[in-house]
């Protein structure tokens, strides 16, 4: 609540320094509290000690009682290395697994077409299966420590956590279809291309954005809390590598969803099986679940397209302010006036030198 009413007096004082030289000490004294709150005092991070609401996860899970917030600020660091580690870590594994069980499913269906025998069908239904366990665990996982790390002062939208969520309903869904669905099948080796490019887009941002954190926090752009993720920002080089991949990433969990509904979506007017049970041999389920999956998917390639582009705006609209303020110190400079000396944030520092 305090960095609220902080954010709110910097934005009105920082719009009114334009046209008034006399507001600079007011933006310099807000932009010092703004720092002491996140952590920049000899207090640490004060946001710590607020009574903030707790994440739904970690209320529904621990319990409303339950305190995740680490005081030390060198434990906090620790929380949020592990998280780049275990991001890491499930990224290749991601990856592995995917690609094994495609090459497997692909492999798999040529020897059926030639009527050869001994394609391990069944094991590799199975590794699906365990896939899709492992991505309930990995969604869960990632959910829970999001959560303690936003706790702990980390920035993350939102929306970042929530897909978590819709990504463990979407995996439970899946789990409980008929693995002999054809329906289900057809899916899977769609879902399994786009599960390995997820891991390979995972593996470029811990690689690419790592390293320009560390920048960005030593320059005062970015808090030592502040996590890596599609919507952390990066060097321009970066940039053009990056951001193209998740929106490839994207597109093709939008098509995969598209596919899904369209080529289902004819189930749901059937009257059967909504009181009843449905034939044996019908494969209503199977193909009502993979259309309910598939609208799962579409929301959430949506839902991350929008946070991109607000990531891309937002870090625009900040290096347009940061040269805005860069303008009207060096105005003050040459007038003579005294405020000017010292206030430049190391923000728009930073965007002088990009200019």
């Amino acid at each position: 609540m305090l960095l609220h009413s902080i954010d709110k007096g910097l934005e009105a004082a920082t719009h009114h320094l334009g046209a008034d030289s006399d507001w600079v000490d007011v933006v310099q004294h807000l932009e010092s509290a703004r720092a002491v709150v996140k952590g920049s005092g000899p207090g640490g991070d004060l946001r710590k000690f607020s009574t903030a609401r707790k994440p739904a996860i970690l209320r529904f899970l621990l319990g409303p009682c339950c305190n995740v917030v680490s005081v030390r600020k060198d434990q906090s660091i620790k929380l949020k290395e592990e998280y780049h580690h275990f991001r890491n870590r499930s990224a290749y594994t991601m990856s592995a697994f995917a690609g094994l069980l495609l090459a497997g499913l692909m492999r798999a269906k040529a020897l059926a077409e030639a009527h050869e025998q001994f394609t391990l069908t069944p094991l590799l239904i199975v590794g699906t299966q365990m896939f899709l366990c492992w991505l309930l665990y990995f969604y869960t996982a990632s959910a829970l420590r999001e959560s303690v790390l936003k706790v702990n002062g980390s920035h993350i939208r939102p929306w970042w956590i929530h897909h978590h969520y819709w990504s463990v309903a979407t995996c439970m869904l899946m789990l409980s279809l008929p693995v002999d669905s054809p329906s289900v099948v057809r899916s899977v080796h769609t879902f399994l291309w786009w599960a390995v490019l997820q891991g390979a887009v995972i593996v470029m941002q811990n690689r690419y954005q790592r390293r320009r954190m560390y920048t960005r926090v030593a320059l005062g752009k970015s808090s030592a809390m502040d996590v890596v993720g599609g919507e952390s920002s990066a060097a321009a080089g970066q940039l053009a590598l990056l951001y193209p991949l998740l929106f490839m990433l994207q597109g093709l969990q939008s098509v995969i969803g598209v596919q899904m509904v369209t080529s289902n979506f004819n189930s749901f007017l059937s009257p059967e099986g909504y009181l009843d049970l449905e034939a044996k041999e019908s494969d209503l389920w199977g193909s009502r679940g993979v259309a309910l999956a598939g609208l799962c998917m579409l929301y959430m390639a949506l839902m991350n397209f929008r946070g991109t582009v607000a990531a891309i705006v937002g870090r625009a609209r900040a290096k347009e302010k940061a040269l805005a303020r860069i303008q009207v110190l060096r105005a003050n400079r040459s007038q003579g006036s005294p405020h000017w000396s010292g206030l430049a944030p190391a923000g728009a520092v930073d965007a002088d030198k990009d200019k």
